[in-house]
């Protein structure tokens, strides 16, 4: 039997479950940390223009060629002397923006996309059925108040030698020890659930568990 003390602790304003977050600041947060996300993204960037001068130092190298042709000279003490000339300079090779590249960039940015699409619709759905449990425990709550405060109108009635059913007592001592379980329960699925969607923000994780459970805001 779950003593009407603990269910007292469980019984946290019914606002909390219906105000405590909001599902778009949840899906910014999820887009911004996910782990599957931010790994599309960093494929993506591999394939857009390079602009940085890190890029630049990478495809920019020192060459030194020789010419074709020779030179002779003659010095004013008869000897000949023949040279090559050679050049010697900078070479920086930029990847043409070809067809094949757009292509690949294209293809890249659909699978981001794509994966954004399919993570924000799993947020979406986990958000959903947090939403249900969180109502169904604010209701099993004003069931289990509604049934306390019955079953302590009649005991005071029984005590003041007003008149009273204990049997009427009894079942409504049953009731309110059903609802006390059913709280109990639906606080665990509630707690679980808020775990499962902020596990979709990889390391950042318990921000968002926070600002679910009402205990922090997102950034």
């Amino acid at each position: 039997m779950v003593t009407r003390g603990l269910i007292a602790g469980l019984l946290l304003p019914l606002s909390f479950y219906a105000w405590a977050w909001e599902e778009e600041p949840v899906l910014e947060f999820v887009t911004a940390y996910n782990p599957l996300i931010r790994a599309h993204q960093a494929v993506t960037q591999e394939y857009m223009p390079p602009n940085t001068g890190r890029w630049l130092m990478e495809h920019t190298t020192v060459f030194a060629r020789s010419s074709t042709g020779t030179s002779t000279s003659v010095s004013e003490d008869g000897a000949t002397t023949t040279t090559s000339p050679s050049t010697v300079g900078i070479q920086i090779n930029i990847p043409l923006s070809s067809p094949k590249e757009r292509r690949e960039l294209a293809e890249k940015a659909l699978q981001e996309a794509t994966r954004i699409d399919e993570i924000r619709r799993r947020v979406i759905t986990d958000l959903a059925q947090l939403r249900t449990h969180e109502a169904d425990l604010a209701a099993a709550k004003q069931r289990w108040q509604f049934f306390k405060d019955k079953s302590d109108d009649i005991e005071k009635r029984i005590q003041g030698g007003l008149e009273g059913d204990i049997n009427v007592l009894w079942d409504n001592t049953q009731k309110l020890d059903g609802e006390a379980a059913d709280i109990t329960r639906l606080t665990h699925l509630v707690a679980a659930q808020q775990q499962l969607v902020a596990r979709y923000a990889g390391d950042e994780w318990r921000k968002l568990l926070a600002y679910l459970e009402g205990k922090g805001k997102l950034p």
